[in-house]
């Protein structure tokens, strides 16, 4: 009887997870229309974005006068930076208004935020990749040396900044539905935390002012990893793994905690 029960519940969460995967294959499919479809540029707006924000800071870079001291190609510093940089806040500005822009999905029985949470997450990182992507093609093109046997840590650098980023956009989603000037909050204090990162200034820069915490901050450890797995001869000491792990499996577990929550204040 034990046995019959085991299996029955083996089969029920399997279908469960089958089901699941199936509504946010869907979502997913439907995101790719509606974030960057409704433009006349479409999913060209994301290659002209990262495109325009680094020619415009090495354009200034280079009219300053300023040289940094790292031992890499300024396009692959740059790139690595914005790339994040853009899956970071896309996810987590697009996640919280996850709910509130669709409410009409969420009168299924099959869809929960979560899953729209997801979708958006998965096709914001595909987009940002695929552009990444081809800029690092460009930069071989233009003859830039890109070093490709640490591939390992360009993957994980990806999938980490998007598991810190579905996590943190969860997080802020549920406390917007508390706090609706929060969706104009949010964007402001990124600019700040943009600086903070390392997207285009080392942020060694900061550190005399800021001290050792500064290097605390898990974009700018997501930076310099993908940083570290393209440049050849570049060793960064300023990310540690474990900590990076940590970090997003406990920004991860306050979102999904939180987003239980605010499913069950959707349903009443």
């Amino acid at each position: 009887m034990a046995q019959v029960t085991t299996i029955n519940k083996f089969t029920y969460n399997m279908q469960a997870l089958q089901c699941m995967f199936r509504v946010i294959l869907a979502l997913a499919l439907r995101e790719i229309h509606t974030i960057y479809g409704g433009t006349k540029l479409g999913y060209m707006w994301v290659i002209v974005r990262m495109t325009f924000s680094i020619a415009f800071v090495w354009a200034l870079r280079f009219f300053v006068h300023y040289h940094v001291s790292h031992n890499m190609p300024v396009l692959v510093f740059m790139t690595c930076g914005f790339g994040i940089w853009f899956i970071v806040i896309d996810i987590i500005l697009k996640n919280m208004s996850a709910i509130e822009g669709n409410k009409n999905l969420l009168t299924f029985p099959q869809v929960f935020p979560l899953d729209i949470m997801i979708a958006r997450s998965l096709v914001v990182t595909s987009t940002n990749l695929i552009t990444l992507i081809i800029l690092i093609g460009i930069g071989l093109c233009l003859g830039t040396k890109i070093a490709f046997d640490k591939i390992h840590l360009f993957i994980l650098a990806i999938f980490l900044a998007t598991v810190f980023s579905l996590g943190c956009g969860a997080i802020l989603s549920a406390l917007a539905a508390f706090i609706p000037a929060l969706h104009n909050i949010a964007p402001m204090l990124f600019r700040i935390i943009m600086l903070l990162s390392g997207v285009f200034i080392p942020v060694e820069l900061f550190a005399k002012f800021t001290g050792n915490w500064i290097f605390y901050n898990p974009i700018y450890q997501f930076i310099e990893m993908l940083r570290s797995s393209l440049t050849v001869g570049y060793v960064s000491l300023n990310f540690h793994i474990p900590y990076l792990l940590c970090v997003c499996l406990s920004v991860l577990t306050t979102g999904l905690l939180l987003e239980r929550f605010i499913r069950k204040r959707l349903q009443k």
